[in-house]
């Protein structure tokens, strides 16, 4: 978090009345929370962690869904720009240089959604302000490898002249999510790295396609996932996550026989959003399988 200062000519300014009051104090949240560039991650568990704390303690729940709708809100009205950049989902506050001075700049560790990095270069607005989600590059094609499902990164790179033929489950894949996040009100678009990322979920992640859609119009019906996905890349990158939370959501009701009180599976739910969630406390939750229980052999039987 970094100390800004605010312009007389926000509180003057029409579009900023146009907002409710609890949205523009995520606007001036968000102006401490992104780098000196304008630019952050656009995680709203980080967001709320750095921006709202006291709030996600005391009410997980309500302060990550009125966080997500705030920040929907800031994207709808042009305030901010969401963009995807190598999977890093990332926001950008727009006409940063026009409301805050800095003097002294740190250099950006994300571009912004026109590419640059530098606090003094000037924004081409244009540029993300029409509906994209991924920063222009050259198409790149990954030669198929063999491994461990968990060596995502292993995949060396080659240059090729034609692109593969398209291939009807990866395409079909991908112009579902791209149309649940645009029906949602996103910006996305259909790149070589969305293919790639589609065609190693079915492929060695071993995901079924249909559970894919399924699992795709879940997280786009959800409050708080619909504004975390917006991409392929990131969609495979929490596939797990989505789905162990997909299957918490359609429990029954009254079905609780892990022993767990409310507040206990509160905090399993809260795990879900962590990159390495306590694992045993899942399984107490019914969230993850069981360990299978060893059986002492005597006598050699």
């Amino acid at each position: 978090m970094r100390i800004r200062s605010t312009k007389p000519e926000f509180w003057r300014s029409k579009t900023i009345a146009a907002l409710p009051w609890d949205v523009r104090l995520v606007l001036k949240g968000l102006e401490s929370y992104v780098d000196d560039n304008g630019v952050g991650k656009d995680d709203i568990a980080l967001i709320a962690a750095d921006v709202f704390p006291r709030d996600l303690s005391a009410s997980p729940p309500e302060t990550l869904a009125r966080l997500t709708e705030a920040i929907s809100r800031l994207s709808n009205s042009g305030l901010i720009a969401r963009y995807d950049v190598d999977g890093e989902n990332l926001l950008y506050i727009d006409k940063w240089k026009d409301l805050q001075r800095i003097d002294k700049p740190g250099r950006g560790r994300f571009p912004r959604p026109d590419g640059t990095l530098e606090y003094g270069q000037p924004v081409d607005r244009d540029t993300y302000r029409k509906p994209r989600d991924t920063l222009a590059s050259p198409p790149e094609t990954v030669a198929p490898v063999t491994g461990e499902q968990g060596n995502r990164g292993a995949e060396e790179k080659t240059p090729s002249s034609s692109a593969p033929p398209p291939r009807e489950d990866v395409e079909s894949l991908c112009t579902h999510l791209h149309r649940r996040i645009t029906d949602n009100g996103g910006r996305a678009t259909i790149s070589a790295k969305w293919r790639t990322e589609a065609r190693l979920l079915i492929d060695n992640d071993g995901v079924d396609p249909e559970q894919a859609h399924r699992l795709i119009d879940w997280c786009q019906d959800d409050s708080f996932w619909h504004a975390n996905i917006l991409s392929m890349p990131k969609f495979r990158e929490k596939y797990q996550q989505l789905l162990l939370k997909a299957r918490v959501a359609t429990r029954p009701a009254g079905r609780d026989g892990n022993g767990l009180t409310p507040r206990q599976m509160e905090i399993a739910n809260a795990e879900l959003l962590k990159e390495n969630p306590d694992e045993e406390l899942l399984r107490r939750a019914g969230l993850l399988p069981a360990q299978p229980q060893l059986r002492a052999i005597n006598g050699g039987h």
